[in-house]
């Protein structure tokens, strides 16, 4: 919804009150401008919420305000808790780009994060990237995403021997340890192989039969061919292994498109141990 500037003021005044201390009318104009953001902010995550009845047009705009700051609290603990039953069993498998964004990043985050006078600010740049894209949220909204797209790799890469994991990572990218990939998605794209040719997951190598093989199930289709195989692929990895969690199935299938990219690429130019490692 489009609110009315006289709307917010009252509400943005109150604030301001209490974050100087003083008159609300001595505050800087950059903090009255972070404080209407803050307000509309809240007032935004009222609106997205589901089964809020609050959100209906006949409330009051400080009543949807108030609900929304409440849902904001709410995420941001959710963030502390999903984070601190986490650490207790993440592993960033030698990533230094992960292990600085998760482990270093996420406690900052929680340290500094201003839930009522600046719940909009991101504060991380979020440089480890995930399989989707939430470039567009901000503040609590991004980090929650964030978070929770994390804890849904780590459970899918626990599904491995950590040995494993680091065998495909170092073999796909010698100096991983560096790169600023996801490896979830290159852990995801080897399994693709396996499954689709039936290979055992703990069987370690593909012959040149296999990967001829490989060439074979994936060539002469379109790439739209190939995102539909994938998807269906993943789904009967995912499906029974998570059947109580769609979360994960939901987010995994997220990256078909992409793996179908670089299926099709390798197809093309006889690549095919490039992506299908180990």
């Amino acid at each position: 919804m489009e609110y009315k500037a006289e709307e917010l003021i009252p509400i943005v005044a109150e604030l301001a009150q209490e974050y100087a201390g003083v008159d609300s009318t001595s505050v800087t104009y950059e903090t009255a401008q972070m404080l209407m953001e803050a307000v509309k902010y809240c007032l935004d995550e009222n609106e997205k919420s589901s089964g809020n009845d609050l959100a209906d047009p006949g409330t009051s705009v400080k009543e949807r305000y108030v609900v929304g700051s409440k849902i904001i609290l709410e995420k941001a603990e959710d963030v502390r808790m999903t984070f601190n039953s986490m650490s207790a069993y993440f592993d960033a498998y030698r990533v230094e780009c992960l292990e600085d964004t998760v482990m270093k990043g996420i406690p900052e985050f929680m340290k500094w994060y201003d839930v009522k006078y600046c719940p909009q600010n991101t504060l991380l740049t979020l440089d480890y990237p995930l399989l989707i894209d939430i470039h567009e949220l901000s503040g609590i909204d991004a980090i929650h995403a964030y978070i929770k797209a994390i804890e849904i790799e780590q459970i899918f890469l626990k599904q491995f021997d950590r040995d494993h994991v680091i065998s495909v990572l170092s073999l796909a990218n010698p100096g991983y340890v560096h790169m600023i990939d996801n490896i979830c998605e290159i852990i995801l794209i080897n399994t693709v192989g396996h499954a689709a040719t039936g290979k055992p997951l703990g069987a370690a190598g593909f012959t040149e039969a296999e990967y001829e093989n490989l060439a074979a199930i994936f060539a002469d289709r379109t790439v739209d061919d190939l995102i539909s195989c994938v998807e269906s692929i993943i789904r009967r990895m995912i499906g029974q292994t998570f059947e109580d969690r769609p979360d994960i199935l939901e987010y995994l299938i997220s990256d078909a498109n992409n793996i179908a990219v670089r299926i099709d690429i390798a197809v093309k130019t006889s690549k095919m141990d490039k992506i299908f490692v180990v």
